[in-house]
């Protein structure tokens, strides 16, 4: 096992499919932009929680806000200190 088959597996859905379940540009610890996100399931200045198509995301974070939402597209500014799969 490589370094990149260690990257897919984290993800890549254990179902096989092949395709991304999101993507993420990060901006220093500024600004993230996320693709594929289905919906906004919790909303804090410290905390915002995303639905996906398998599973979720949780951004932590200070003075957190959304700044689009669109079409599956979200982009979150703020002091971000972490982003977990969940």
């Amino acid at each position: 096992m490589g370094f990149i088959d260690d990257i897919k597996r984290c993800f890549t859905p254990e179902e096989g499919i092949k395709e991304p379940i999101y993507r993420a540009v990060i901006f220093g610890d500024g600004a993230v932009y996320l693709e594929n996100v289905c919906q906004i399931s919790y909303y804090s200045l410290d905390e915002i929680k995303l639905s996906l198509r398998h599973g979720g995301l949780k951004i932590k974070g200070e003075e957190l806000y959304i700044k689009k939402y669109c079409a599956g597209d979200v982009v979150i500014c703020g002091k971000i200190k972490s982003i977990e799969r969940t």
